[in-house]
């Protein structure tokens, strides 16, 4: 993703990071989350921080299941 400050290859798929984040967001010691990572000023077109968001938001729903 290139919205990022270190961009890296093969990084977390969004079927990876849901994989992680939905058991984290589940557990009853989860009250937040922080992105610090993600710049949308690198992202001109808004592509890759659509893409971000909506598969967040996708994990978030999951988790509340």
């Amino acid at each position: 993703m290139p919205a990022v400050d270190s961009r890296q290859q093969n990084g977390l798929s969004y079927s990876e990071l849901s994989a992680l984040l939905v058991p984290l967001l589940q557990h009853t010691k989860a009250v937040g989350i922080e992105f610090t990572i993600l710049d949308p000023n690198l992202d001109k077109d808004g592509k890759y921080t659509s893409d971000f968001a909506n598969n967040f938001m996708a994990i978030l729903n999951t988790a509340r299941r």
